[in-house]
C-alpha cells in the first residue's frame, strides 16, 4: 500500500481522506481501503522520510495534506523499476478448492455457486469503474491542478522524459485503463472458468 500512496503523491497532494476515497474506487483489487491501513502506511512513509504533510483549517476541522519528499520519490521510482513478479499474485483461498473433494458433492455445487456468485458481483464492479470513467475529463482535472502547482508538473516531466505535461498525463493515464482492463479480464477468466466446472460437476451428477 506504501507505493501505491507515494504513487498518488507523485501527481497531487492528498489528505488520508482522499487517499481512501482513491482506494476504495480503483484499488480495492489490490489492497484495503481502511483508514487504519492508510494511516499505518503514512506513519511509516513519513518515519521513512518518503512523505510530509502541511495542516490546514477547513470548516472548523484541522486537515493533514500530504506531499511526496525528494528521498520517497527515489525510494518510489527504484520500486517502480524493479520487474514486475507476478507469483506474488497468490491466493490461500485457492487451498480450499485444493481440498475440495474432502467435502459431498452437494456440497462442491455449493461453495461453486458461492465463489461464481462473488466474481460475477466482482466484474460487475470493475465494469462500473470502467463506465464510470470519463478519460478527457479526468485529465483535464489533472493537467490543470498540476499547471496551479508547476513543480509537480516539472518533476512529472522530468521523471517521465515526456516531451511536455500533456503527453506525461496521458502515459499515466494509458497505464491506469489498462490496469483497469487487466483487473476486468482476470474476474471475467475465472468467473468462466469457475462456470465451466460447476457445469461439468452437475453433469457428472446426473450422470452418476
Amino acid at each position: 500500500m506504501d507505493k501505491l500512496i507515494l504513487g498518488l503523491l507523485m501527481i497531487k497532494h492528498f489528505t488520508v481522506y482522499e487517499i481512501r476515497q482513491v482506494m476504495r474506487q480503483n484499488f480495492s483489487s489490490m489492497c484495503s481501503d481502511s483508514l487504519g491501513s492508510i494511516q499505518a502506511a503514512l506513519k511509516k512513509l513519513s518515519q521513512q522520510g518518503a512523505v510530509t504533510y502541511s495542516e490546514y483549517v477547513e470548516k472548523g476541522k484541522m486537515k493533514k495534506e500530504y506531499a511526496i519528499t525528494a528521498s520517497g520519490r527515489i525510494l518510489f521510482l527504484e520500486w517502480l523499476k524493479t520487474p514486475i513478479d507476478m507469483s506474488k499474485n497468490k491466493n490461500m483461498d485457492l487451498g480450499k478448492f485444493l481440498f475440495m473433494g474432502y467435502l459431498p458433492k452437494r456440497e462442491q455445487l455449493q461453495m461453486l455457486d458461492l465463489t461464481i456468485e462473488g466474481l460475477e458481483v466482482e466484474v460487475q464492479e470493475f465494469e462500473a469503474v470502467k463506465d464510470a470513467i470519463r478519460f478527457t475529463e479526468e485529465q483535464e482535472k489533472v493537467k490543470a491542478y498540476l499547471e496551479q502547482n508547476s513543480h509537480l508538473a516539472t518533476e512529472l516531466i522530468e521523471t517521465s522524459q515526456a516531451a511536455d505535461l500533456a503527453e506525461s498525463i496521458s502515459q499515466i493515464g494509458y497505464f491506469e485503463i489498462k490496469t483497469l482492463e487487466f483487473g476486468l479480464d482476470s474476474a471475467r477468466f475465472q468467473l468462466e472458468w469457475f462456470s465451466k466446472l460447476r457445469q461439468q460437476l452437475a453433469e457428472n451428477e446426473k450422470e452418476g
